[in-house]
């Protein structure tokens, strides 16, 4: 890891992002809210697109770091550069990310972020989406489920491409509960002015009421040629067209006792490694219990 100090002689210089800062997810954990946040911050350049998805994204990957520079609005008075793409966290189903990302370690910085709620909540709220979306007829576990919510996981190919000591695990209901000790930690894992006093934390972003689009619409929105006809529209613009394209279908899916003890039980080795290795107190934090309790 280089030091700030060089680091902030080189931004001086080149007046580009160098130093980065990844919410690599984890899906329906918080995001959006985070990345809203943090980008109150005034030393926090935000990206003019939340989701990048550049590491993951075949299209958008090639273009390179010159490309990707060019989603800031940069200056001298920023030391960090935010973006928030939870699909950097979606094994098997988009794998080798953090791979992609070590590519850049030469030329740039990363720090990772990585927020995490009860796991089972996780699920309900994917399922949800997925219904609102049409991927789903009707409410069932599917594998994608299950492994985004092994956070433990997820996190695995980040510790060893990067070390652990660049990323941050975040709590949804710590969050939720005390976000202004939470915010503080955030900014002093990325070297910001952690007694910053954000003035937005009574707003919730990206909440069951957020409207989704038409599935026909949310299909397109995947392929490789909409996402290059995307790519000509303004963030600001594409923001406007969302909502009338939207439609307004709540769906609150919750799993049955029968579906939590299953998955449960396929998330247990995960949420041990959790405890033991990343320090997440599974049984205080979620009240979920370990081992034979199961």
């Amino acid at each position: 890891m280089q030091s700030s100090h060089l680091n902030k002689q080189k931004l001086a210089k080149d007046s580009v992002p160098n130093n980065f800062a990844l919410v690599i997810g984890a899906m329906k954990c918080g995001t959006t809210s985070l990345f809203y946040y943090l980008s109150e911050h005034p030393q926090i350049a935000e990206c003019r697109e939340k989701e990048s998805n550049f590491f993951v994204d075949d299209n958008r990957f090639p273009k390179g770091m010159t490309w990707y520079r060019s989603l800031w609005q940069w200056n001298d008075n920023y030391r960090i550069a935010l973006e928030a793409s939870p699909n950097y966290t979606m094994q098997p189903v988009k794998p080798n990310v953090a791979e992609r990302i070590a590519q850049e370690k030469k030329n740039a910085e990363f720090r990772f972020i990585y927020i995490m709620r009860n796991p089972l909540a996780r699920i309900e709220s994917h399922i949800s989406q997925d219904l609102g979306h049409g991927s789903l007829n009707e409410p069932k576990i599917l594998e994608r489920h299950l492994a985004f919510s092994k956070y433990a996981m997820q996190l695995d190919a980040f510790v060893e491409t990067f070390g652990r000591d660049q990323l941050c695990l975040v709590l949804l209901e710590d969050l939720q509960r005390k976000p202004e000790a939470v915010l503080s930690r955030v900014c002093q894992f990325l070297e910001v002015e952690p007694n910053y006093k954000f003035q937005r934390l009574d707003v919730i972003r990206n909440s069951r009421e957020t409207s989704n689009l038409y599935p026909l619409l949310h299909k397109l929105r995947h392929r490789s040629w909409m996402r290059s006809l995307l790519d000509l529209i303004s963030p600001r613009l594409r923001q406007k067209l969302r909502k009338p394209l939207s439609r307004k279908e709540q769906y609150n899916y919750k799993l049955s006792e029968q579906d939590r003890a299953a998955a449960l039980k396929q998330l247990q080795p995960d949420l041990a490694r959790l405890e033991s290795e990343y320090g997440i107190d599974v049984k205080g934090k979620w009240g979920l219990l370990l081992g034979e309790d199961y």
